[in-house]
């Protein structure tokens, strides 16, 4: 969260991209590194062949050699090319997807029945088989199938995961726990662009979290009490009722007793009265 709080302090747009994909979606990676490498490897090696090999390459010859690579690479054409490559400005998301199209065989064209993944395929039999282009419906029906194709491939992609975890899980079946700052349920595939309102709400959900955890702490500690308390007084019932059965034992052995005692005296003074009667 620090992070994403950083860049909206400074007014940076955050597009966190899904896993493994920035060489795709990238504009560093598509297409800013590969020039920079190159202008970085000619600028080393004209350092070298001017030293004559007679310097060695230190620590602060590095800056100086890079800097030269990066003025020459990093120029605003490039930058807009590159963020055209990767369908970022303008949008365009055929860039990046036709990047993972794969190439009709002559066993694909000979089913009847085709996948979702080919979608692109779909698209063309429409615009080969329907004159009218530009009707609306003719655009809605693509849209659609692009639409389901795109969510066909999402959905089996986290199946297949959601399988693979399943399967590590059964391996390992430890629990983690991990900071949830996006509550859209829609699924993007991993990407997710960090927008002002974005980070206000993340904010918002964080703090409300916090507030919950406090919450639930503080509850946890009054049903301890709570529980305290009641153990407590079991346990003084438990002791006034033993007390009480030990009172009334007490009191029924030496009832008996007495009554014991009586009969005693009642069988002497009936035998001493015999005694008397007799001759």
């Amino acid at each position: 969260m620090e992070f994403i709080e950083y860049c909206h302090d400074n007014k940076i747009l955050l597009f966190v991209f899904p896993p493994h994909a920035t060489h795709t979606l990238q504009p560093l990676d598509v297409v800013m590194f590969k020039p920079l490498s190159n202008a970085y490897s000619t600028e080393l090696a004209r350092y070298l062949q001017d030293s004559q090999g007679l310097l060695n390459l230190t620590k602060g010859d590095f800056f100086p050699l890079f800097w030269s690579s990066w003025t020459s690479v990093f120029k605003p054409p490039l930058i807009k090319r590159s963020f055209e490559a990767t369908g970022i400005h303008p949008a365009n998301p055929d860039a990046v997807l036709k990047k993972f199209a794969k190439e009709a065989s002559d066993s694909d064209s000979s089913q009847s029945v085709l996948s979702g993944e080919d979608w692109l395929k779909l698209k063309s039999i429409v615009r080969r088989e329907v004159k009218d282009q530009g009707s609306k419906d003719v655009k809605k029906l693509q849209q659609s199938l692009h639409h389901i194709a795109a969510q066909n491939t999402l959905l089996c992609g986290e199946v297949r995961g959601l399988r693979r975890s399943l399967a590590i899980k059964e391996r390992r079946p430890k629990q983690s726990f991990t900071l949830q700052l996006d509550e859209d349920e829609v699924y993007h595939g991993g990407a997710k662009v960090w927008s002002p309102r974005s980070v206000q709400r993340a904010r918002d959900r964080r703090a409300s979290q916090q507030q919950q955890q406090e919450l639930e702490k503080l509850q946890k500690a009054e049903q301890a009490e709570a529980n305290k308390a009641a153990r407590l007084c079991k346990l003084q019932l438990q002791r006034a009722n033993r007390i009480e059965r030990e009172r009334i034992w007490d009191e029924n052995r030496k009832q008996k007793a007495a009554e014991k005692a009586e009969r005693d005296l009642q069988k002497s003074l009936r035998d001493a009265q015999k005694a008397i009667q007799l001759p």
